[in-house]
């Protein structure tokens, strides 16, 4: 198998993966949220007000509201920005309008708390597996890196700020205070899945690769991922040869990403990523499990 197969080969298991993750967002979305007005925030939480208020139905509503913020994501991030968004937004609108208007599935559940619970699980599984595909559906994405680029503000405070908005504008919409904690217990159950389910339980890993390519791959983590990186002298003893060994803290969500930069740069590279615990400095919330002075 030739390269470019093996490239064409792993797109493809990509692609596949974004659909098969719209579609258990879709599900989690049609046959829990949006039925008893709960939601996560960002578009699908627009989308399930208007849903409920003018009767528009979800998947469309989703599709008119990501295109323009996907072609503000070209305009600002250039052509990099990836069909791949693209490609999740299309799948899960479809998805969610064959469930909610073409078969006319009914909900699974009218109790607020199971739909919250199943809702938020679906949801983040299914996000989980679009981002190992390293894609997106969009929407918050898009505005979080937006909020990031011009206004300095970390990804995460972003969709934090954004999808509390949205939360807090259906509950004030359905005059309905309870709605409001329903639809956070779902974003963060939401956000959890995403991250146990990418790689493992905590939200930042510290990565260490040794490879004789450490020039091109700290490049590529720099200008991909936007992450700094540290070299650091080391010396390989069974070899005693000098080398720089690669150091940097990144968010879960961008994991993959990196170890797949490594794999196609040097396949021969060794890389560790481990847990991290308390941390502090910028780019990143700090996070710590005692209280310190």
């Amino acid at each position: 198998m030739t390269e470019r197969d093996k490239i064409r080969k792993k797109n493809l298991l990509d692609y596949g993966m974004i659909v098969i993750g719209s579609l258990i967002m879709a599900i989690g979305l049609m046959l829990f949220l949006v039925p008893n007005k709960v939601s996560a925030g960002g578009v699908s939480g627009i989308s399930t007000i208007l849903y409920h208020l003018l009767n528009w139905p979800v998947g469309i509503t989703m599709l008119a509201l990501n295109i323009p913020l996907f072609l503000i994501g070209i305009k600002v991030f250039g052509r990099k920005f990836g069909m791949k968004t693209l490609w999740g937004i299309i799948w899960i609108s479809l998805f969610s309008d064959l469930i909610g208007v073409v078969l006319k599935l009914p909900a699974l559940t009218t109790d607020p708390i199971l739909a919250t619970v199943y809702g938020g699980l679906l949801l983040g599984a299914g996000l989980g597996i679009i981002m190992k595909g390293r894609g997106t559906t969009g929407g918050s994405d898009i505005i979080a890196r937006i909020f990031n680029k011009y206004f300095h503000i970390s990804l995460g405070m972003s969709f934090m700020i954004i999808d509390t908005v949205v939360i807090i504008s259906m509950g004030l919409l359905f005059k309905n205070v309870e709605l409001i904690l329903f639809c956070l217990i779902s974003l963060a159950i939401s956000s959890k899945v995403v991250d146990m389910f990418i790689e493992g339980l905590t939200s930042e890993r510290a990565i260490t690769i040794m490879s004789k390519k450490w020039e091109i791959i700290s490049k590529r983590i720099m200008d991909e991922v936007n992450r700094g990186v540290t070299g650091l002298d080391s010396v390989g003893m069974y070899t005693n040869t000098e080398k720089k060994t690669l150091y940097c803290v990144v968010a879960t969500r961008q994991i993959e990403h990196i170890r797949r930069i490594v794999k196609r740069e040097d396949p021969f590279a060794f890389v560790t990523i481990t847990n991290v615990s308390i941390m502090q400095g910028e780019g990143f919330r700090e996070r710590t499990t005692l209280n310190e002075e």
